[in-house]
């Protein structure tokens, strides 16, 4: 699991200094962009600061104005979802709230389950035309009031999703709008956050990824309020299992009625906002608070979040006449067993709690985490409590025994957290254990020796032939012109063959050091690539140490990587044709490892599978359960020729 991206919808463009800079100054992680509204050439543009994730809404110009049928539609948006692929884009909002008349309903569809036939239609011939890696997703719907100025849906929202159950199973994931006027709107039940029930939580919908689209629409609201509002409800976003991103509405605009919800004004400058959510909470990284799994079966049989309506109600209290759960399920639970032993997750403090509440038998366990501050773990449902109330106890120690007690429909473990200083008020104060429970994304299925042979920027694509005439049908090493990429992987050994390292500005070695401590790094010098070729046919290779150094590989910064992966039988006639495709335009990293072409903590993990049917299995499969958000991309070719003419489109 990944934390919800934070994003905005993109102007109109071509996107320009003051759109890159204030995405930038937010810390944004993901833009919306619109076709035809926003060119191909904006994708590049934002990919230039650090955008890896890109969503396209497809806007069909025609749709509103006279009946446009499915295979039209397919027609007239082809072209710019070529265009968008080939920019790394892979997920496309297929129109947009087609309960409006003026999107088209009442033109090109006469009720909703009309429009859900039509999606459909249209989801199989763009996935027909361009496969994988494309993804197609529902659109999202004009919310009832509050909404954007001059909407008015000729359907309801939730009458348009439920003639909709077809077209939502073949999505690959949701789109939908969030307004709100008033921030006791945006945390309420009944406002903003109705949401929740509408999309997480209906059965077809359940497995799908959701993209939000939100704005706080009140016209006279000062800028920087709106900011701190934002700021708050991306947090609150990022707890959300199936929360693929939420997006603010909208970077910048020439349309006065929607003056008041730009980022950027109308001459350029940046608003209020950009700084404020700069400023938001965040969640710690994973790698900054391991929790050690705690109960005997390692799975989960209810998500954080779930079950808004349930929650809300059971959470009255009569003495306020007040609902205080907003939210739904304010923790995670966890299959156990009853009288099955419950762990603790790390090393902290108990503290016993009052008995007759909801959890039933339950206890706080408390630490003071490095970097992260201080953390309470809540378990609860046990049938018996082992820990004494105020002892200290290790990572993995017996603290109870899983149970029923308390409102429980059966035994389980209910596993709570809270981190000092990031309060979610929806769920009160508490956060989603998940991403702490799960490994690292990225992590390496199992353990490997990776050798990954670094090329310095200026090493043109007879140095990188020179590495694959040396070295590809002996020892297969990784090929790569990124020292970033030559130092990711928790793995207990990552060598390092730095070609010319004075090649890189400042000290190679001091940057592994720094950056990606227990690095074996092997520096080459070589005048030539003939003479390169040589030395590594010859290279021996470090020992072994004596004990694995403790590293973690996390990327120092975010960055897209692409991974050219060859099969088992491939030799080095393949691999050198793709270097003579790629590496002089993209210097893609190449090898012959598809462990190592599915490690890396980053957001942007692509991988070129040439022939994947040469692995003798399933490939995408593999990738699906061993290394998910992995963007898949097969590519087949019957010889080293035709594969360097493919990768050369490719790239073009």
């Amino acid at each position: 699991m990944t934390f919800a991206r934070a994003g905005v919808v993109a102007g109109e463009g071509p996107v320009g200094p003051a759109d890159l800079e204030a995405v930038q100054r937010a810390g944004l992680e993901m833009v919306k962009l619109r076709w035809p509204v926003n060119p191909v050439s904006d994708a590049v543009a934002y990919r230039s600061i650090g955008i890896h994730r890109l969503l396209v809404q497809l806007i069909g110009p025609q749709v509103g104005s006279r009946p446009t049928p499915p295979e039209s539609f397919v027609d007239e948006v082809s072209p710019a979802v070529e265009g968008f692929l080939r920019a790394g884009v892979t997920d496309f909002e297929v129109h947009a709230e087609p309960n409006l008349g003026e999107r088209g309903y009442g033109i090109s569809w006469d009720s909703p389950a009309a429009f859900a036939s039509w999606f459909v239609a249209v989801a199989e011939g763009l996935r027909r035309r361009f496969g994988p890696p494309l993804r197609v997703g529902f659109p999202a719907l004009a919310p009832e009031p509050p909404t954007l100025p001059g909407l008015t849906p000729a359907v309801p929202e939730e009458d348009f999703l439920a003639a909709c159950e077809e077209a939502l199973a073949v999505a690959d994931f949701v789109c939908c709008q969030v307004y709100w006027t008033t921030v006791e709107e945006m945390r309420s039940y009944h406002g903003a956050l109705r949401f929740l029930r509408r999309y997480l939580e209906r059965a077809r919908v359940r497995p799908k990824p959701v993209y939000l689209q939100f704005a706080n629409v009140h016209p006279g609201l000062p800028a920087q309020e709106k900011g701190a509002q934002y700021a708050e409800f991306y947090f609150f976003c990022s707890q959300y299992d199936r929360i693929a991103g939420a997006c603010a509405f909208l970077l910048r605009s020439p349309n006065p009625a929607w003056a008041s919800l730009t980022w950027v004004t109308a001459n350029g400058a940046l608003t209020p906002i950009p700084e404020a959510v700069g400023g938001r909470k965040r969640m710690p990284h994973p790698a900054a608070l391991r929790l050690l799994w705690p109960t005997t079966v390692r799975a989960y049989t209810q998500a954080f979040g779930d079950r808004q309506q349930m929650y809300y109600e059971a959470s009255y209290d009569p003495a306020s006449g007040q609902y205080w759960l907003h939210g739904g399920h304010e923790g995670v639970d966890l299959q156990a067993a009853e009288g099955s032993p419950v762990l603790s997750c790390f090393r902290g403090r108990v503290s016993h709690g009052p008995p007759g509440t909801a959890y039933g038998k339950y206890l706080r366990v408390v630490n003071e985490v490095p970097n992260v501050g201080q953390v309470t773990l809540l378990y609860a449902h046990l049938r018996e409590i082992l820990a004494p109330d105020g002892a200290t106890v290790r990572a993995g120690e017996v603290i109870g025994l899983a149970g029923r007690t308390g409102q429980a429909t059966g035994p389980h473990l209910h596993l709570g957290m809270k981190i000092a200083g990031l309060d979610l008020r929806p769920t009160c104060g508490y956060l989603n254990a998940r991403p702490y429970l799960e490994p690292v994304r990225g992590s390496p299925r199992e353990p490997y020796e990776r050798t990954y042979v670094l090329l310095p920027p200026q090493a043109d694509r007879a140095w990188a032939e020179a590495v694959v005439e040396a070295t590809w049908e002996t020892r297969r090493f990784t090929l790569g012109g990124s020292a970033d990429d030559a130092g990711i992987g928790d793995l207990p050994v990552r060598r390092v063959i730095a070609v010319n390292p004075g090649g890189w500005p400042g000290d190679l070695a001091a940057f592994f050091a720094q950056y990606y401590p227990g690095v074996a790094l092997i520096p080459v010098e070589a005048p030539d690539p003939q003479t390169l070729a040589s030395l590594l046919r010859a290279l021996p290779l470090p020992p072994l140490p004596p004990s694995p150094p403790p590293t973690q590989g996390l990327p120092r910064v975010q960055y897209g990587r692409t991974y050219v992966l060859l099969p088992p039988r491939a030799g080095a006639d393949w691999a050198r044709a793709v270097v003579a495709a790629t590496w002089d335009a993209r210097r893609f990293t190449l090898g012959g490892s598809a462990d190592d072409a599915g490690i890396g903590d980053l957001e942007f993990r692509r991988v070129l599978a040439i022939n994947p049917s040469g692995w003798g299995g399933d490939l995408r499969a593999f990738f699906e359960r061993y290394y998910p958000g992995v963007i898949y991309i097969p590519v087949e070719a019957a010889t080293p020729e035709e594969l360097g003419v493919r990768l050369r489109r490719w790239v073009s």
